[in-house]
């Protein structure tokens, strides 16, 4: 997430990117209706089609057969290849997500054309569904971000249309810097919507004022107006750390990233309470560049 995070599941923009680290499945057609799934981050696991369910470290795998259960007649064998380390908060679930419902979507619509927008569009929610599902809350904006690619200006749709996704020109240099320590969305999510019982008032309006910057924000990226764009990103840092998801550590990263020679702008990348920090510009010492992906989920094979 570039801005907008927190406010975004609650309808207001955001910006989302895709790193150019990817996740890749491959999928080999079975006989029978069992499937198989090896994975770097799991024990090999065997059921069948019908037995498919959105539990365990392989949830959203196996929550994705379960969407697809009653079109596909034969099972298939899942090799599950990650460049993405889990613990950095970049996406991974969404990543693994969205290349589960396009490799399913091709096997069970083969002359479907998975680089339209539209299949996009229709993949993204019903695969946030499945998020939603599982974590009980979620934007899709990573989820988005994996399907299309590139950098996104972002919206969450409502009960009766599809979320807005919109290409944006691609950023000035990026890098990250991990705080050590992660705390999952989810938990995150559930923290602040305890906070705000009894003030929803007072988190609506701050949340507006998160939207209002995170627009001002997409308009300066769509004329290429960084400078604009880089207060922008510092604005919603200190929206972070008013929301309470800024610590101590990560308040320290920034600071100390913004200090920098060369670094435009910096603050939390993702919901908060640990994960990395993005910065822009010239790279710190302490930081990783990072590259961005300019196409979202492909498929190369199948079999």
């Amino acid at each position: 997430m570039i801005t907008g995070e927190h406010a975004v599941v609650y309808g207001h923009p955001a910006i989302v990117c895709a790193i150019d680290q990817r996740v890749t499945l491959s999928f080999e057609p079975r006989h029978d209706t069992k499937v198989c799934v090896q994975s770097d981050v799991a024990e090999t696991t065997e059921n069948e089609i019908a037995d498919a369910r959105a539990e365990g470290p392989l949830r959203f795998v196996f929550g994705a057969i379960e969407q697809f259960a009653d079109q596909l007649s034969n099972g298939f064998n899942l090799t599950i290849q990650s460049e993405i380390n889990p613990t950095l908060g970049l996406g991974s679930s969404a990543a693994v997500t969205a290349a589960m419902f396009a490799g399913l979507n091709m096997m069970v619509h083969p002359d479907q054309d998975i680089t339209t927008g539209l299949v996009r569009a229709d993949l993204h929610d019903t695969a946030l569904k499945l998020i939603r599902k599982i974590q009980g809350r979620g934007s899709g904006a990573d989820l988005a971000a994996s399907f299309f690619g590139g950098m996104l200006s972002y919206q969450i749709g409502d009960a009766e249309s599809q979320a807005s996704v919109s290409s944006l020109p691609p950023p000035p240099p990026m890098s990250l810097r991990y705080s050590g320590y992660k705390t999952p969305t989810s938990v995150v999510l559930e923290k602040v919507a305890n906070e705000m019982k009894a003030r929803e008032a007072e988190f609506a309006k701050l949340y507006q004022k998160m939207g209002l910057y995170s627009g001002v924000a997409i308009e300066a990226a769509k004329h290429k107006n960084w400078p604009v764009f880089h207060v922008q990103i510092d604005i919603y840092q200190r929206l972070m750390a008013q929301l309470g998801v800024s610590d101590e550590t990560l308040d320290l990263l920034v600071e100390e990233a913004t200090q920098q020679p060369g670094v435009e702008s910096a603050k939390i990348s993702g919901s908060g309470l640990g994960d990395c920090i993005v910065a822009f510009g010239d790279c710190p010492a302490t930081h990783t560049p990072v590259k961005l992906a300019e196409d979202g989920v492909r498929i190369e094979a199948i079999g």
